[in-house]
């Protein structure tokens, strides 16, 4: 423990005539004494000082690291007033770790940091975004990080934590399955020999997660599981253009399909995401005999989705003239301006892979009955009051870790202080939505706009974006309909086990489903 004395020395001492890199390292030490010792007051003075320290407009590389050092004193706040744990969905300690977090990976100095910073940078966002319930975009975290440093022990186990979680949560025993056997062998690798630790007593670490390994083994057949991944591999289609398709698809980890999150694997090049199996009562529907109707709505949601990602594929690797672009009469504006079938592609594609966000707030006030105004319902209002930019009641404390996630993933697209952390291919998603919808979104030639134009702006007639960043973004907001689309299934599965749990006497009569054949998947020639 921290001795009383030295702590209230360290909280009061000042850092007016320290330079930057001994004022950095004071605070680091007020940040880890007020840890230890559970003092909140310390760590609202080393936040204090941060803010202090960066008025004197350090160096960029140092801009990273105070952001970095101030995601730890907020958590340090977060374990002294003992917010760890909570089923929170607003949760301010946490936010301020994401947002500061989330600036360091996107400032410019961030490139300039040593690897180990970096990968602990990267590790600890992901932690946190694992936390609060995105764990898809927690995955790509802890991925960047050992893309970084392959070997990072944090990363290797954090990964592993969320990958067993993740798994928790499928009903298909083979996706779980393969998602335990990942979970374990992550956590083997962070005991490893060769791991990178950031720190220098990692012992106790080191056992924990070899006894967590150990546990996971036992939980099945890890030899059995790594032997059926070997067997029968699938091809990825039958023609050279279908492969291209799959194989962009599995390196852009696009396909409805859990699997994906581990990597481009040919296993998960399928969508096979559906609905668990949903109970509702005799008299939701009094004289009817037909599937839920949110069977079917999911199946058109992801078929919009399948066909939006067709779509965006399409624009991105298009080069050729289509022969529907000739003779359309336009004028040259002299702005390099893009007009043609594969930028409407990705224009087509944004603009459905958005709207789908809406159908997730949609689905989600129906199956939890909300009961709010149906024309009204977006990805923003869903989770707050009707009319008020308060969190509902029903989810202030809500124990649903994947819809969690959704209400985090709309906080991207809407909260102003996140929006203003994320890097370049997330900002600005919600106002091209509205200029592609209502207004005049006017693309140009990336090559030339980079040449010396200005960012994307939004004021006047037009808001103005080059290609090259439409296309990023396109691809953003697709990477974001697919979490939505996963967390939200998930999410019902949540909920349809807990109903079960406390109505354990209630009759349950099945209604079997059949698959839509593939050959009735087209337009109907008659």
């Amino acid at each position: 423990m921290v001795k009383a004395d030295r702590l209230k020395r360290l909280r009061d001492r000042s850092i007016t005539k320290l330079g930057d890199e001994a004022a950095l390292d004071h605070i680091g030490a007020l940040i880890d004494a007020s840890l230890d010792a559970g003092f909140a007051p310390g760590a609202d003075r080393a936040i204090n000082l941060l803010n202090e320290l960066e008025k004197r407009q350090p160096s960029a590389k140092l801009c990273a690291r105070l952001d970095y050092f101030r995601a730890n004193a907020w958590y340090s706040k977060e374990v002294a007033v003992g917010a760890r744990g909570s089923w929170a969905w607003e949760h301010p300690e946490r936010e301020q770790q994401i947002l500061a977090l989330s600036r360091a990976v996107a400032h410019p100095g961030f490139a300039d940091l040593d690897v180990g910073r970096r990968c602990q940078i990267l590790t600890n966002r992901a932690n946190q975004l694992n936390v609060m319930g995105r764990f898809i975009d927690a995955i790509e975290g802890w991925d960047a990080a050992l893309r970084t440093v392959p070997k990072f022990a944090m990363a290797l186990a954090n990964r592993g934590y969320g990958l067993k979680r993740y798994g928790g949560l499928l009903d298909d025993d083979r996706e779980r399955a393969i998602l335990l056997l990942h979970a374990h062998d992550g956590l083997v690798a962070a005991t490893g020999a060769d791991a990178v630790h950031d720190s220098p007593h990692p012992y106790a670490l080191i056992q924990r997660f070899a006894e967590d390994a150990k546990a996971l083994a036992s939980a099945g057949d890890l030899n059995r599981i790594r032997e059926l991944l070997d067997l029968g591999m699938p091809r990825l289609g039958r023609s050279k253009a279908e492969r291209k398709y799959r194989r962009w698809c599995l390196d852009e980890r696009l396909f409805l399909n859990s699997l994906n999150d581990l990597g481009p694997h040919a296993r998960a090049a399928s969508d096979d995401l559906v609905l668990p199996p949903i109970t509702e009562r005799l008299d939701e529907r009094p004289g009817l005999v037909t599937p839920p109707p949110v069977i079917g709505f999911f199946n058109q949601m992801k078929q919009e989705y399948v066909s939006a990602r067709f779509m965006l594929y399409e624009g991105l690797q298009d080069t050729k003239q289509h022969f529907s672009d000739r003779g359309v009469r336009m004028f040259n504006t002299l702005d390099y301006p893009m007009h043609s079938l594969a930028t409407e592609r990705v224009r087509a594609a944004y603009r459905i892979a958005y709207s789908l966000l809406d159908k997730v707030a949609f689905l989600v006030d129906h199956y939890w009955k909300l009961g709010k105004v149906t024309d009204r319902i977006n990805f923003k209002n869903v989770w707050m009051v009707e009319g008020k930019s308060r969190l509902h009641d029903r989810f202030m404390d809500y124990s649903n870790w994947p819809l969690r996630g959704l209400f985090w993933l709309s906080k991207e697209l809407f909260d102003d202080q996140l929006k203003l952390t994320t890097g370049p291919d997330a900002r600005e998603l919600h106002e091209i939505r509205n200029a592609l919808e209502h207004k005049f979104l006017q693309v140009h030639e990336g090559w030339a706009w980079s040449l010396g134009r200005p960012l994307p702006s939004g004021e006047g007639l037009s808001f103005l974006i080059d290609s090259d960043l439409l296309e990023r973004k396109a691809l953003r907001v697709m990477k974001m309909a697919r979490s939505a689309l996963i967390q939200l299934i998930l999410a019902i599965g949540v909920e349809e086990r807990a109903r079960r749990r406390e109505q354990p006497d209630t009759v349950i009569a099945n209604m079997p489903l059949f698959g839509l054949d593939d050959r009735r998947k087209r337009r109907d020639p008659l």
